[in-house]
């Protein structure tokens, strides 16, 4: 993947100090914060570093590239698919991670052209983002002949195509559909053990701020929130009763450290307990699962009927859950890898709203959550891997 870096010439000249060496006036080398952000959240955040650096005398560098590996960056920003390895790892620190907005994705048509990318009549290349933020996109498109893909991770390449499925940032000339995707969510956390963590928290802290917010301007969009559960005595028993069975691949047996199914039960109450440690969650490893008993059959109703509450990566670890009437099954499928990580205010973990109705699924009384992440255990360095599961919750009583 092509990286660049820039960084502006007030950015430097802001931050020179003349010490002395031997009698002589010297100028020292700044101290610089680099950022390492993905090409979606890169142009939105330039003006938003030189706004920092104006404000407080401290230099930030960009450099355009995924968020993993993170090389010598001390503030990372990227979307949730893309930081997930990184915040369930350790390699930055999730206390820290913020959400700065979001850019939804857009696909661009020439003017006088059709506007479906699918159209018969429509030719030549469809331009793409590449990488772990465009799976979703990619995936979108399997009615598309392969070879009129053509994935880039090169944000002037993007925008240069005259047909292209892009995040809104990226869009270049012609004519722009709004696009059923999930949205891009800029999260932004600060390296563990960066050597210049403090200045990194400073500008942690203006992202956030409505100096900040008004420096990214209108190139990130407010994330929307759904309205948090109000749990109560009373509404406790719209939340998974019992556990009647799970299934862990052997890897995550030994390498995880929140096995425990038994914390899928009642109301959500995932925390970060400081660092890496958390409390509260299963997690389900490389296609595990978690059965639970909700104590009483359910109907389906108008909307969604279930929600599952996820927790650690911000983001929208994906869910598939089945449901059955009986626990021995059969089960029936409801929704396959649904991104889990809508936020819900209130709470540390996020969620994701399931419609019997979309299985055709008309009653229920059990529900099996299964891990969509799919994500190689041996492979993810991780003591949290797969879907972190804090609650079930029906929404219909």
């Amino acid at each position: 993947m092509t990286m660049t870096r820039s960084r502006s010439a007030l950015a430097v000249t802001a931050v020179l100090a003349l010490t002395r060496a031997g009698g002589r006036a010297t100028a020292a080398p700044p101290e610089i914060v680099h950022v390492r952000a993905s090409a979606a959240f890169a142009e939105c955040l330039a003006p938003a570093l030189d706004a920092f650096t104006r404000t407080t005398g401290i230099a930030a560098s960009l450099t355009i590239a995924e968020p993993d590996p993170v090389e010598d960056a001390d503030l990372l920003v990227g979307d949730d698919l893309e930081m997930t390895r990184v915040l369930e790892g350790g390699v930055a620190d999730v206390s820290t991670a913020i959400d700065l907005g979001q850019v939804p994705w857009v696909t661009v048509v020439p003017a006088d052209g059709p506007a479906d990318l699918a159209s018969a009549s429509a030719s030549g290349p469809i331009a793409v983002l590449g990488g772990h933020a465009g799976r979703e996109a990619r995936e979108s498109l399997g009615s598309i002949a392969p070879d009129r893909i053509a994935l880039s991770p090169d944000a002037a390449a993007l925008r240069r195509a005259a047909r292209a499925l892009v995040p809104r940032s990226l869009a270049g000339a012609g004519e722009r559909r709004p696009s059923h995707l999930r949205a891009l969510v800029a999260t932004a956390a600060i390296v563990s053990g960066s050597p210049r963590a403090g200045d990194a928290r400073r500008l942690l802290a203006f992202l956030g701020s409505e100096d900040g917010r008004r420096a990214l301007g209108g190139c990130l969009d407010p994330i929307p929130t759904a309205a948090a559960s109000t749990v109560s005595a009373q509404a406790a028993t719209a939340y998974a009763q019992a556990v009647v069975d799970w299934w862990l691949p052997q890897c995550t047996l030994a390498h995880n450290r929140y096995n425990d199914p038994e914390e899928v039960l009642g109301p959500p109450d995932a925390v970060n307990l400081g660092g890496n440690v958390f409390q509260g969650f299963m997690s389900l490893g490389q296609g595990g699962y978690v059965t639970v008993d909700m104590g009483a059959t359910f109907t389906d109703a108008t909307g969604p009927d279930v929600r599952v509450y996820q927790s650690v990566s911000g983001a929208g670890e994906p869910v598939t859950l089945y449901a059955a009437s009986s626990a021995s099954g059969p089960f029936t499928m409801v929704g396959l890898r649904v991104p889990c990580g809508t936020r819900t205010p209130g709470l540390f973990s996020n969620h994701c709203d399931f419609d019997l109705a979309a299985g055709g699924v008309a009653t229920a009384r059990y529900l099996k959550v299964e891990d969509g992440e799919i994500y190689p255990c041996l492979h993810g360095g991780t003591d949290s891997e797969g879907t972190d599961i804090d609650a079930v919750e029906l929404l219909h009583q």
